[in-house]
Order: structure tokens, then sequence, then C-alpha cells
């Protein structure tokens, strides 16, 4: 994982954690994998290279802070999508009914991600910050864009 962080650009590191440098990599890394940590981390392989990290943090009742990492080449491949449907999925079996999520204005791919994963989500806008609830409720709009996903995905794994 130290790898994949030590290889991201400073501008993916910036949309991560809101702040310039990888100092912030090794208190993250130290405080996921600290003994007492509750945090779940989803890492996602390709090629034998961790692509995409997903990190799920208790944070109030019924209620998980999710944060993600993608490698700066793996941009715009369906990774965050993915670990954010796991994480929903293994959310829901641990009673985790929300996801709470910062993410900067400007990142517009992540709020995409959130936007079109199908969950339910709310909004609250704050400076340059974008203050996300999702439900991780398995309603018929997330099933029907998972499916949609999914499909479009294995058509395009037939026609590569």
């Amino acid at each position: 994982m130290a790898a994949m962080f030590d290889a991201c650009s400073e501008e993916n590191l910036y949309t991560r954690f809101f702040t310039v440098g990888h100092g912030a990599v090794v208190g993250h890394l130290n405080h996921v994998f600290a003994a007492d940590s509750k945090a779940t981390t989803y890492v996602l392989v390709l090629a034998g290279r961790i692509v995409g990290i997903a990190d799920v943090e208790p944070c109030g009742p019924a209620t998980g802070e999710i944060a993600f990492l993608v490698a700066d080449d793996a941009h715009g491949l369906g990774i965050a999508t993915l670990l954010l449907e796991r994480a929903a999925e293994d959310a829901r079996a641990s009673g985790l009914d929300w996801f709470v999520a910062d993410v900067l204005a400007v990142n517009h791919p992540m709020l995409e991600v959130f936007a079109d994963a199908g969950f339910t989500v709310e909004r609250h806008v704050d400076h340059g910050d974008v203050e996300l609830r999702m439900s991780t409720a398995l309603s018929s709009e997330v099933a029907a864009a998972m499916e949609l996903r999914h499909a479009l995905a294995l058509a395009h794994s037939h026609s590569s």
C-alpha cells in the first residue's frame, strides 16, 4: 500500500488527504494498521499491483466515514465504484446504514462516483468541500445501476 501511495501524484494525494505532500500518508497508514484501529481497508489489485484503496471507519451510530485513493494511471476504470459497492455491501451486513465523506468540490470524478452509484446521497457544500451522506441500502435504483455497470463491463471485456 505504501508503494501505491508513494507513486501517486501530489494532486491525487491532495484530493484524498486535503494536504500537500506525502506526510499524511505515513500517519494514515499508521492509523489504519494500528492494533486498536476500527478501520476496514479494501484493496483492489490489478495485474499484481494495488490500484485502488478504500477505507471505512465507524464514526457515529450506524455511520462510517469512507475515503478512496485510486492510482494515477487507473482513474476512470470504475475502481472506486467497485470498492464503493463492496464496502456498502459489507457495511449493510455489519449494521452501518450510512457512509459520510468529505470530497473537494473540484474532485468531479469522485463526486460522480457517489452520484452514479445509485445510492441515496445527500450533499452539503461548504466552501471548497462537499460533505456527502450516502445510504448503504440496496434499493432497486442501486441494484439497477450495479447491473448496468456490470453488463457494460462484461460487454467491454468481450469486445476487447
